[in-house]
């Protein structure tokens, strides 16, 4: 996503507070297909099974496409963020090329499905703004632009789907002859390290740089952390539950700011090419609304979890037992 404006903290904005609910996430059963590390069962093998499961998610998400696009797009995609967040975590042990291989393949068949997650969630997003009464003409004809994309990419959901599931239906086997046969806890907690590093080191330009850009490289991080998170919590204690339900929280609140980003150049783009009236209000709206919330999000990434980098990995594993 490229950068336009700086993201100013919220106290900067000025004295007017605008205040939306965040976008409700279309419910789905990803929930079924979190990662999962059984502890009766070899490191290794389990790893490589929670991999493989991610990708079975995907594959069923594929496969039910006709009967509910949208949910499908969303487990997709879900999934695939799940096995990227798998491999990152195995960076250390599967070295880069290999790293880098598997992760272009997952990255690929993403970005396939990129237009359909936008058509469903500009409209929602575009939906939750309070209205800006001098820009209803335009607004309406925005939503109805965003509505005929939506229901456009919804007839071509299925072949896409499927068609992105052939590129990824040599991974597990291929992951399985990468992963080191001797893979233990101690690279895991390598990988775990690498990740926290890579999440501070986003959050610290994004909060330098103010863009929306470094926003939301911030938050990829966060996701992909919090997906590891997922991974050693399965079985882990309280504490580390708690922990992944954290980052989960951020992570969410941080999308509903990439929503508003998105949207508002979406609209920018349309009006460039004339097939949208001007809405210079409405745009305005979600510019502050996205610089008040990624202020207090910034503030809130800042306190979490440990300062020192190398206790957080250190204790992550201690919690997961």
């Amino acid at each position: 996503m490229a950068s336009d404006r700086p993201l100013r903290p919220a106290h900067l904005i000025g004295a007017e507070e605008i205040h939306t609910d965040p976008v409700p996430k279309k419910s789905s059963s990803a929930s079924a297909g979190k990662l999962r590390l059984p502890r009766r069962r070899p490191l290794r093998e389990g790893t490589l099974a929670a991999f493989s499961r991610a990708l079975s998610v995907a594959r069923r998400a594929a496969r039910r496409a006709h009967e509910d696009p949208v949910a499908a797009v969303h487990d997709f995609r879900k999934a695939l963020r799940r096995s990227r967040a798998v491999v990152a975590l195995l960076a250390p042990t599967l070295g880069k090329t290999a790293t880098r291989g598997l992760l272009g393949h997952l990255q690929a068949a993403f970005r396939e499905t990129s237009a359909f997650r936008d058509a469903d969630i500009l409209l929602q997003t575009l939906r939750s703004v309070p209205a800006v009464p001098e820009d209803d003409l335009a607004r309406h004809a925005i939503e109805v632009a965003l509505e005929l994309e939506q229901r456009r990419t919804r007839v071509e959901t299925s072949e896409t789907l499927t068609r992105s599931l052939r590129s990824l239906a040599a991974l597990p086997a291929a992951m399985d002859v990468l992963l080191d046969a001797a893979f233990s806890a101690a690279d895991l907690e390598r990988g775990l390290d690498r990740s926290r590093r890579r999440e501070r080191e986003a959050l610290q330009k994004a909060r330098e740089s103010g863009t929306e850009e470094a926003l939301h490289e911030w938050r990829k991080r966060i996701k992909e952390l919090r997906y590891q998170m997922e991974l050693l919590a399965s079985t882990g204690s309280r504490e580390l539950k708690k922990r992944e339900k954290t980052l989960g929280q951020l992570a969410q609140d941080l999308g509903n700011v990439t929503d508003l980003v998105v949207l508002k150049r979406e609209i920018a783009r349309r009006e460039e090419e004339g097939s949208v009236p001007r809405a210079p209000a409405l745009v305005d709206r979600l510019r502050r609304l996205a610089f008040q919330r990624s202020g207090a999000l910034l503030e809130r990434g800042a306190g979490l979890f440990e300062e020192d980098l190398k206790l957080f990995a250190r204790r992550v594993m201690g919690e997961r037992g």
